[in-house]
C-alpha cells in the first residue's frame, strides 16, 4: 500500500469515527479505532478510559452534538483535523457551537496511537459543557 492510500484510509478512519460520534445510536462505538494505550496530549484525560468519560460528560450536557469536519490533511501516520460542532445544551435549551477546533492525530497499525488536542480546544468545549 502506498503511503498516499494509508493516508486516505487514516482519513477515512476518522471520518468514519466522527458519522458514530453524530450517531446517538452508534456512539458507543466512537471509540473503536483508538488504541488501548493512546497517548493524549492537550486535553483534560489521560488515557482512554477518561477520554471515554469526557465523551460520556459532553453528549449527556449536548445530546444532539454533531461534529462537522472542515478540513483534514494527512502527512503520513498523522492527520491534522479542522473541525466545527453545534448542537442544544440539554440543560439550559440554548443552541451551542465551536467555530473552529484543531485536533491532530497519529496513527499505528491502523489505530488512533496518539491525539494532540490544539491549546484553548478543551478550555472552549468546557465553558460550553457546563454554562
Amino acid at each position: 500500500m502506498s503511503e498516499t492510500d494509508v493516508e486516505s484510509e487514516h482519513v477515512q478512519i476518522l471520518r468514519e469515527s466522527i458519522e458514530k460520534h453524530n450517531d446517538p445510536d452508534r456512539r458507543d462505538e466512537y471509540l473503536e479505532d483508538y488504541s488501548e494505550d493512546l497517548a493524549l496530549h492537550g486535553a483534560d484525560a489521560d488515557g482512554l478510559e477518561e477520554l471515554e468519560a469526557f465523551y460520556q460528560t459532553v453528549w449527556q450536557a449536548i445530546p444532539d452534538l454533531e461534529v462537522t469536519i472542515e478540513r483534514a490533511i494527512a502527512d503520513g501516520d498523522e492527520v491534522a483535523v479542522r473541525y466545527s460542532w453545534s448542537g442544544t445544551h440539554a440543560a439550559t435549551g440554548e443552541e451551542v457551537s465551536l467555530d473552529s477546533g484543531l485536533t491532530w492525530y497519529r496513527f499505528e497499525d491502523g489505530e488512533i496511537a496518539e491525539r494532540w488536542v490544539a491549546s484553548g480546544t478543551g478550555g472552549a468545549i468546557r465553558d460550553i459543557v457546563e454554562p
